[in-house]
């Protein structure tokens, strides 16, 4: 066998020959994939930068928007601070008029508590109590009495002057707000009457209407339009008891 023969079946010769070959195949399987791979590299980096969409659902996005509005509750309609601004359906009205006299009470309890006398308190009027349990002449009794009541009539006047024209008529619009839970239910018992049924409810939807616009009446709008109110109630309970019509209550 001549010399090149033997060198081309010389094993390292054949190793060599394998390892270039096998890097040309490498080399051109590289070139052959590269654009694909730039291709998918730059679509990645475009996804992820591309901005992601809100995960918030329209709907949920428009009901808080709406939260900072007026809510409803029970058929009626109420602003943030409390205040009644719609008339109530029909069933919920005993709720509508509790709330209201409940509130006026409250406040006046609080109007009057600032403005109380030294004669206001339960132990003041306890120690009277005891000072004319002991005292057996007449005229004595009599004299303590009379003291008193203008010890206590110097002092109110005096809290009244303190209170002023607005503390006052604010005090007298909640004494009429309070009887609102009262005025309800006692047309609830004329509305039985079959009679006197259309009457009765349409009185509910006057005292509702009148109860939900209260605080924008003027004050002589208010008691005017309260003693119409009482007056009406009156004719009806009056025929509801068997045809009787009451006296006129004397608007105070």
């Amino acid at each position: 066998m001549s010399k090149p023969s033997k060198l081309l079946l010389n094993p390292l010769v054949l190793t060599a020959s394998g390892i270039v070959l096998l890097g040309v195949v490498s080399i051109a399987i590289i070139r052959s994939m590269a654009p694909d791979e730039k291709e998918g590299v730059e679509s990645g980096e475009k996804s992820a930068i591309r901005p992601a969409k809100s995960s918030v659902h329209p709907s949920r996005s428009s009901g808080d928007s709406s939260s900072s509005g007026p809510r409803k509750s029970q058929g009626k309609e109420i602003q943030g601070d409390g205040k009644i601004v719609a008339v109530p359906e029909k069933s919920k009205r005993q709720e509508f008029m509790t709330t209201i006299s409940v509130r006026a009470r409250n406040e006046l309890k609080g109007l009057r508590e600032q403005y109380k006398t030294e004669f206001d308190s339960a132990e003041s009027r306890k120690e009277f109590s005891d000072t004319l349990r002991n005292v057996t002449d007449p005229e004595e009794r009599e004299r303590l009495l009379r003291e008193r009541t203008t010890a206590m009539r110097i002092a109110r006047n005096k809290m009244d002057a303190q209170k002023g024209f607005p503390g006052r008529a604010r005090e007298k619009r909640l004494i009429a707000l309070m009887q609102v839970q009262n005025l309800w239910r006692m047309n609830a018992f004329v509305v039985r009457n079959a009679s006197l049924t259309g009457e009765a409810e349409k009185f509910d939807d006057r005292l509702a209407e009148w109860a939900a616009n209260s605080e924008d009446m003027s004050d002589e709008e208010f008691h005017a339009s309260f003693n119409d109110l009482r007056h009406a109630l009156n004719d009806l309970r009056g025929r509801n008891q068997g045809g009787i019509r009451p006296q006129p209550s004397v608007p105070k």
